[in-house]
């Protein structure tokens, strides 16, 4: 990967030239993409110190460069580690003290009380009331396999017809509004009203973005070329979810025991009042909950801008399932980058364990309404951090930052390349959202099939909805894992295409042109590059 990058600097003119210059200094003068083009820039004052300025813009911009390998806030990364052991720890000796004898005898005397309840004296046995194992193995083995399968069928289509896909979500948006406007004026006028109003609403966002579907098309024609050449990613994403879960048991167990012990309860008040020591390890519980979930969610973010990376500059190391480029970015985003990820996850755990203490705090008259505005105060700078987060991680895959740097450049990036033209259009989430939902509803219909016909037993009726909602519950799961990954492609194809256009026009020329063509389709009276928010990720 290239270590330096001359800066793409876009504005109006009558000529269709481009022009791209590399300096062995880290200021680059300003250069064109295919996008809005003008003669030829002319060369700075003196060479390194000073930018190239016009009338119109001053830009100085140092590309991004390649970290050598090495431990970036590393004592984020111990805290984090730390906290994981101590949780899983404590899990394990709570786990390790409890009498299987014990455990078994409790669930032989709960299972025979379920079979008298199924009523066993009249006739009717357990077996005749639920299916058996095969029944659940059956549905929950078609849904692994329908769910992934859909979900790559789905990329096909939406890389063959991104923008008719595009402008289809936004009219179904409009659709299901309308219809809710209509069938609510019967039931409560003022929410029809309400939800007319947003229709209209609609309506007009859908003239406004309308020029800017190809854009965003072309950006997902990206990301899933990037999905379907590294299919391996979507083991990252799954690991970090089996993870999470394993995580989420062991901190359970742990929670519980922790909070059980005598010293964590207030003796002098109400039994289910906490001592300050029980209230300050329940919101270190809280707070370690919150920030796993968080480092565990961008470690596969970082991930998928490592692949990307080395899909847009080195596209043979990004060619296959498990490529080297899907090995290599999740080893670095859980070793030399988990300091800089926890850093900025903790972040954001800090500000949710924040909020959510306000949000359940006991109201009382004084302090109730301050509460509520302190707790939506915090809801959106934590919004804002969150938002800034996720651009900070994709400099993390690609060059290796530490936190602090990455977010430097995200403000240089947007400052210079147009802070005050952000269009944040999340035309693909929307997209990505419905068909999510439309494979765990297929997901579900093929389970149903599954629940009528691998096993005959009574009552069946009621099974019939617990097959269809396991399928649907687990189609949205995998299916998610999928799109949240096109998401985040999304947003480091965006980071890239203003970091590298260049480069891009090396290794994936048709792409390149096409991107290129949209841009300039969209924003033809911009001077000055956009970034565009396309995608919400994991």
């Amino acid at each position: 990967m290239d270590t330096k990058y001359a800066v793409v600097h876009t504005a109006e003119a009558h000529t269709a030239l481009e022009t791209f210059v590399e300096e062995d200094i880290p200021v680059a003068s300003p250069v064109l993409v295919a996008s809005e083009f003008s003669a030829p820039p002319q060369p700075s004052n003196q060479k390194g110190s000073e930018p190239y300025t016009d009338d119109e813009i001053s830009i100085t911009w140092e590309k991004g460069e390649a970290q050598p390998a090495a431990f970036r806030d590393k004592w984020f990364a111990i805290a984090f580690v730390a906290q994981f052991v101590a949780v899983s720890t404590t899990a394990m000796v709570v786990a390790s003290t409890i009498s299987w004898a014990e455990f078994s005898s409790s669930t032989d005397s709960d299972s025979a009380t379920s079979n008298n309840d199924y009523g066993g004296d009249d006739g009717v046995s357990q077996e005749q009331a639920a299916p058996g194992i095969a029944f659940w193995l059956s549905i929950i083995g078609i849904s692994v396999l329908v769910a992934p399968a859909l979900s790559i069928f789905s990329m096909g289509l939406m890389s063959k017809n991104a923008i008719g896909m595009i402008t289809a979500s936004l009219w179904f948006s409009i659709i299901l509004s309308g219809l809710v406007a209509v069938f609510s004026l019967f039931v409560a006028p003022l929410v029809g009203i309400i939800y007319g109003i947003f229709t209209i609403c609609l309506v007009s966002y859908l003239k406004t973005v309308k020029h800017r579907i190809p854009y965003a098309a072309s950006n997902l024609k990206c990301s899933i070329s990037v999905l379907k050449n590294n299919l391996g990613l979507g083991l990252v994403a799954i690991g970090s979810m089996i993870g999470l879960v394993g995580y989420i048991l062991s901190w359970a167990v742990a929670f519980m025991f922790t909070m059980s012990l005598d010293v964590m309860k207030d003796n002098t008040g109400d039994d289910n009042d906490l001592s300050p020591l029980g209230g300050f390890v329940a919101c270190s519980f809280l707070l370690s909950f919150y920030w796993t979930h968080e480092v565990l969610r961008n470690i596969v973010r970082a991930t998928v801008a490592g692949v990307v990376g080395h899909w847009w500059f080195v596209p043979a190391e990004a060619a296959s399932f498990c490529s080297t480029a899907v090995m290599g970015s999740a080893t670095r985003a859980s070793s030399y980058s988990l300091g800089s990820i926890a850093f900025g996850s903790l972040i954001v755990a800090v500000l949710h364990l924040i909020r959510n203490t306000l949000h359940n705090a006991r109201n009382d008259r004084n302090g109730g309404i301050l509460r509520c505005i302190a707790a939506c105060i915090l809801a959106y700078i934590e919004a804002m951090v969150q938002y800034f987060n996720k651009w900070a991680y994709v400099y993390v895959g690609l060059y290796g930052y530490d936190y602090i740097e990455s977010g430097k450049r995200v403000m240089c990036l947007f400052k210079q390349r147009g802070w005050n033209v952000i269009i944040a259009d999340n035309l693909t989430n929307r997209l990505l959202g419905i068909m999510s939902l439309t494979i765990g509803i297929l997901t579900g219909l093929c389970t149903l099939l599954v629940t009528f016909f691998v096993e005959e037993f009574e009552s069946k009726q009621g099974w019939l909805g617990v097959g269809f909602f396991i399928g649907f519950v687990i189609g949205i799961v995998l299916s998610g894992i999928f799109m949240g990954l096109l998401s985040s492609a999304v947003d480091s194809v965006i980071v890239c295409f203003a970091e590298a256009p260049q480069e891009f026009n090396d290794t994936h020329p048709e792409l390149a042109q096409e991107m290129n063509q949209t841009w300039k389709d969209a924003w033809p009276d911009v001077v000055g590059t956009v970034i565009v928010g396309l995608g919400g990720g994991l």
